[in-house]
Order: structure tokens, then C-alpha cells, then sequence
């Protein structure tokens, strides 16, 4: 049985409009997240956890992450690929991109303006492949009514199995908001392509494809150990900014103590 996954995915194709005049400049997966650019913190995230092989979704200033990474490429350990999305009509169509690049094994998805601090994942991967899921995303308790209207709000079963989710909800029923960090085995891909587009946005939405997939049993959540921010505004750039730095704090008076 496979015990890790090598590939991993980072939608990162938008513009980042609510971020105001730097996203006529920038992407805003570029934008600082404390040290370092948000994506940046996303491949960390994703090399600390074994994965060998990342390809990222670009289409807005694209020329400027392919810049980035051949500038940092020397401090990496995964292999950095890119795949463009030519027309912004969704992340389900944003993930389907990756499918003749997954060599029909199980993968991760993190968006590229999520920023997540946490120890869990490993264990979120161990509990994917021991179980018979096609989707598990990471979800945390959520108590702000707005953010969850502003994302998406997810019902659980006790064994983790998720019951429902629900794109930005006008009113939320589920106090568990879904993170942008997936684990998918390929049947997905065929599972996206049966997904309707949304009539309004024109888009193909990821959450309407797990939302299905919860109907027929097969999508999981796993409560994430640690602390997510969706970064849609500088507010939220800021309050990930901090996160990140009293973790590395935190993680600093650590390794004082011990050694």
C-alpha cells in the first residue's frame, strides 16, 4: 500500500482584485506573508511533508512566479513545474489541468493563498490512504459568521466522513469551515468533469464536486491540528503575517530550550 504522496498541486491562477492597487502588479500568491512570499510558504509546506513533485496553476502575471521560483530554485527540493490556465473559469477546472500530470496516483491540493500552520498533515495523508475516500480536506472550527459566509461551511459525521458543504452560505448551518488543502485520488477528476457549471459565475467549483462526493460516502474531512487563514484581504494578509511569526518564535524559544 502507498505510504505518501509525491505530487502535489497549487492552484494559483488569480488576480487577487480585494487586495487593491499592489494586485495591478503583483499576483497575489507573491504578495509577503511575513518572510517571504504566500506561495513560497505553500512549497515549504508541501516539501515538509514529502511531496516530490509540484506543479502550480498560473495565469495572472504568470512570467512573475515562473521568475520567483527560478530565482529560489537552489533552495528548494521539489521539482517545480507550471501549467497554465488559460481562461479563469474555476479550481475544478484549475485541478483538472493536473490530471495528465498525476500519473494516476493520489495527490495534494493547497491553494495558493492559504496559509496554514499545523503539524497534522502527515497524519491527514496517513488516514487518507488508509481509507476508501476520494477527497479528504482539512477544516477547523470556525467561530466568525462572516468568514465562514465568505467560504464554506461543512457538516461531519463523528468518523469524519462529511455529510455536506456548502459554498459561501448566506447563512451558515455547520460551524467547521473547509481549508484550502485537499487529498484526492484520480477518480476525482472524473467526478469534476460531471460537476455542472455554476449558472452565474460560469465557473466549475471544487466544492460542488466534494459536496457531491459527501452524497455517495466518499468525501472525509480531517480537523486540522493548528490554525488556517484564507487570505482575501490585507486584514487577513496581516493576521497570517502574525501567525506565522509567533510560530516561529514559538518554534525558536523551542529549540533554545532543548539544545
Amino acid at each position: 500500500m502507498q505510504n505518501k504522496i509525491r505530487i502535489g498541486v497549487i492552484p494559483a491562477a488569480g488576480s487577487g482584485k480585494r487586495l487593491g492597487y499592489l494586485s495591478s502588479l503583483l499576483p497575489k500568491t507573491l504578495f509577503p506573508l511575513y518572510d517571504r512570499p504566500i506561495i513560497h510558504y505553500v512549497v515549504d509546506q508541501m516539501q515538509s511533508i514529502g511531496i516530490e513533485d509540484i506543479y502550480i496553476i498560473v495565469n495572472i502575471y504568470k512570467e512573475k512566479i515562473i521568475e520567483y521560483f527560478k530565482f529560489v530554485q537552489m533552495d528548494l527540493r521539489a521539482n517545480i513545474y507550471f501549467i497554465e490556465q488559460k481562461t479563469l473559469n474555476g479550481n475544478g477546472e484549475a485541478i483538472l489541468l493536473a490530471e495528465q500530470y498525476t500519473k494516476k496516483e493520489p495527490f495534494m491540493v493547497i491553494y495558493g493563498d492559504d496559509c496554514t500552520v499545523s503539524e497534522s498533515l502527515d497524519g491527514m495523508i496517513q488516514n487518507f490512504l488508509k481509507s476508501t475516500a476520494i477527497v479528504m480536506e482539512g477544516v477547523v472550527k470556525e467561530e466568525d459568521l462572516a468568514i465562514l459566509r465568505q467560504t464554506c461551511s461543512v457538516k461531519l459525521a463523528k468518523n469524519g466522513r462529511m455529510i455536506e458543504i456548502i459554498e459561501k452560505p448566506e447563512n451558515p448551518p455547520h460551524m467547521f469551515r473547509g481549508c484550502g488543502v485537499y487529498l484526492f485520488r484520480p477518480e476525482v477528476f472524473s467526478h469534476i468533469r460531471n460537476t455542472p457549471i455554476h449558472p452565474i459565475r460560469q465557473e466549475r467549483e471544487i466544492t460542488y464536486t466534494i459536496d457531491r462526493l459527501a452524497k455517495l460516502g466518499k468525501a472525509y474531512g480531517h480537523l486540522i491540528n493548528g490554525s488556517n487563514v484564507n487570505i482575501n484581504d490585507y486584514d487577513e494578509l496581516i493576521k497570517a503575517s502574525q501567525m506565522l511569526k509567533d510560530h516561529k518564535k514559538a518554534s525558536k524559544k523551542l529549540v533554545e530550550v532543548l539544545f
